[in-house]
């Protein structure tokens, strides 16, 4: 809610993805990750109560990593905000406010 704020506050229209209710493919996960430079680990949420069930002292592999992130959302940092190939995530009003082209 802090970041769609921040956003509407710079004027930015947005498309806004509940991604609870409407789950990424790992597909999708990947074509959003890669062209950020991104890793699936780069993106998980470690504060998730699944992160330590599902993941814990496990080493898993970038692709088990998606599969789980896939399966259990929560494990996804958020928000997560794409702008021409630009990806900022977790809430940083900086990082939304250069991913909006304002700095």
């Amino acid at each position: 809610k802090k970041a769609q704020a921040a956003l509407t506050e710079q004027g930015v229209s947005f498309t806004r993805r509940d991604y609870f209710k409407e789950r990424f493919t790992v597909e999708e996960l990947r074509a959003v990750l890669e062209p950020a430079g991104l890793r699936p680990s780069d993106v998980l949420s470690k504060r998730a109560k699944a992160y330590g069930t599902l993941i814990g002292d496990r080493d898993l592999s970038d692709e088990e990593l998606l599969v789980l992130m896939v399966q259990e959302p929560t494990l996804l940092r958020r928000p997560l905000a794409i702008n021409d190939g630009r990806t900022v995530i977790g809430f940083d009003k900086l990082g939304l406010t250069k991913l909006a082209g304002n700095a």
